[in-house]
């Protein structure tokens, strides 16, 4: 699942979103992967995935998806795009903060958004790759928050879900160990933690022994 955060901020007025991006505590980068050990002094964009593999994602490569965006930044434009052939039944759950909100068709059209806006939607999300030789792969992102030609700090929190009757977790890359939850156990992953740049996460399974 491919998504992109694109600011459209052509035409506005001097308003308290321009003061927002010119705050010189905010750092920007050109889209360099790196790992934050501290969080940004105020809150930025985060970032909520929670995905499901189901026994039939096993088959078909295609994954429950619900997805949360908090303190979405204060712009008159926003949207949030995803891979075409790798989205569908996109569903606005809830919003807050946010004048208009419209799918269409592989998008999320917002306006009018204010300080502290959220948005919360559901879909399928075609992420399960089966490698063979009972191998599968979850690939997720690239994630960043972009404005122009910047990358700026992004909080994500990604929990999957999976059968662990079938299929059990035997490794991931980029995301550091530091920010894997406790929680975590057998058919659950969670991690959580701040980045600049693109993301782009991977968690690799394999058919448990003792499954049917």
């Amino acid at each position: 699942m491919a998504l992109v955060m694109v600011f459209n901020a052509h035409g506005k007025t001097l308003t308290d979103e321009e003061d927002f991006w010119e705050e010189p505590q905010i750092e920007v980068n050109e889209g360099v992967l790196e790992f934050l050990s501290q969080p940004p002094e105020k809150p930025v964009h985060h970032h909520q995935n929670q995905i499901t593999i189901t026994r039939s994602s096993l088959q078909d490569g295609w994954v429950e998806l619900s997805q949360c965006h908090h303190h979405l930044d204060p712009v008159p434009r926003l949207e949030i795009v995803y891979h075409p052939q790798r989205i569908r039944d996109i569903r606005i759950v809830s919003l807050s903060n946010i004048g208009h909100a419209e799918v269409l068709g592989h998008k999320l059209d917002l306006s009018d958004i204010k300080r502290s806006a959220e948005i919360c939607l559901s879909a399928q999300s075609r992420a399960l790759h089966n490698l063979g030789e009972g191998l599968y792969q979850l690939r997720n992102g690239p994630y960043m928050r972009r404005f122009l030609d910047g990358y700026y700090p992004m909080q994500l929190s990604l929990e999957v879900r999976y059968p662990a009757e079938r299929i059990e977790l035997s490794g991931q890359q980029p995301l550091p160990e530091g920010g894997v939850d406790r929680q975590s156990m057998n058919g659950r992953f969670k991690w959580s933690g701040w980045f600049t740049g693109k993301l782009s996460t991977q968690l690799d399974f394999r058919l448990n022994p003792l499954s049917e």
